[in-house]
């Protein structure tokens, strides 16, 4: 994380002194506007998405794309906390020069000051809706903090969007502890396409229910407001009437997939991939699942289907996808020990096709 000595307003920011303060693993969402799925006053579109809803409130109705909309990236840093970083366009600040700033760059930044100072945060992740960022570390403390709306509410997408619409100001958006991960140690924590939180580390993948969805009331996000008192997500954060998630567990697909102490998760449209330190039998090395996820219509459970999609790989440090190369791209140390300079990029061919 870079130098940051400004602050945001009340509280203040904490001062990161160095750049010691680094991220472990953080997960970004690019919320854009297709203003023709917006609803209108008494008719609703049903094919509006809570996402395109806070894509055209952010642009105020204006359409923009992956390449020119606003990129938010969560990511939380132990010395600090939770924090979301814009990504803009550098075209929108000056004309492009040769040899100047490129593509997306941080333009500001917000701190969600409602997560109590000195939790050891390392992991960050957003649901692909943007209703929820949560926080987690891998310091050995199991606890999974939730901020609502972090990028504010965009109102009902069978609603046409708020006219005077802002994203508030991160410190005040509400925060409180929803539950635990139940890992001894929370190496990645990432949303998935079906819009629920996974914890993985030491040694499982666990979720919020051993198949997660459905309407149960232990399931995310429900759980939330379980025996609050309360019969709305805004109330129960505004009270922070929290831990009513409980403990995750491991998680039925990923269990299937034999995925052990993953140190990268991440999602891709329907799919999501995971490092795993276990091996097929008659191979060494670490693996890399693939799975797509879909969530059922009438039950609303998540439903995995999985395949192995590379193996006999030196300890894997993190995934990503590049859109532009149609390739995963997956990090490895050799060395296996986190040696300086020692991290190599291997790309392989972006297959998602079942």
């Amino acid at each position: 994380m870079p130098r940051i000595t400004g602050t945001t307003g009340n509280p203040p920011l904490p001062i990161i002194k160095d750049f010691s303060d680094i991220p472990v693993q953080g997960q970004a969402i690019t919320p854009t506007c297709d203003p023709t799925l917006l609803s209108q006053p008494g008719a609703a579109n049903l094919a509006n998405t809570r996402l395109n809803q806070l894509g055209c409130a952010i642009s105020h109705g204006v359409a923009t794309t992956p390449q020119t909309a606003t990129t938010f990236l969560f990511v939380a840093g132990i010395k600090g906390g939770l924090f979301a970083y814009q990504l803009t366009n550098a075209s929108n600040f000056s004309p492009p020069v040769v040899g100047g700033e490129a593509g997306k760059i941080v333009s500001s930044f917000g701190y969600y000051a409602d997560i109590p100072l000195g939790q050891k945060l390392t992991n960050a992740a957003v649901s692909p809706d943007g209703m929820f960022a949560i926080a987690t570390s891998d310091k050995r403390q199991s606890f999974v903090y939730a901020c609502f709306n972090p990028l504010g509410d965009p109102g009902d997408p069978s609603q046409p969007v708020p006219t005077n619409f802002q994203i508030p100001p991160a410190n005040q958006v509400k925060c409180m502890q929803v539950g635990n991960n139940g890992l001894a140690a929370d190496l990645t924590t990432a949303f998935g396409p079906d819009n629920q939180p996974y914890f993985g580390g030491q040694r499982t993948v666990d979720t919020f229910n051993f198949t997660p969805g459905g309407l149960a009331a232990t399931a995310w996000p429900f759980c939330i407001i379980l025996n609050s008192g309360f019969t709305n997500l805004l109330d129960a954060f505004n009270a922070h009437s929290a831990n009513h998630c409980g403990t995750a567990v491991p998680n039925s697909g990923f269990l299937a997939a034999g995925v052990a102490q993953p140190q990268a998760i991440i999602t891709h449209g329907s799919y999501m991939y995971a490092s795993s330190i276990n091996a097929p039998i008659g191979t060494t090395g670490n693996t890399v699942v693939q799975f797509k996820v879909t969530v059922d219509p009438a039950s609303g459970f998540s439903q995995y289907r999985i395949r192995g999609y590379l193996t006999g790989a030196p300890l894997i440090t993190g995934l990503g996808v590049a859109d532009d190369l149609g390739s995963l791209m997956v990090y490895t140390d050799p060395s296996g020990i986190g040696a300086p300079g020692q991290e190599v990029i291997t790309k392989l061919p972006l297959c998602e096709d079942f």
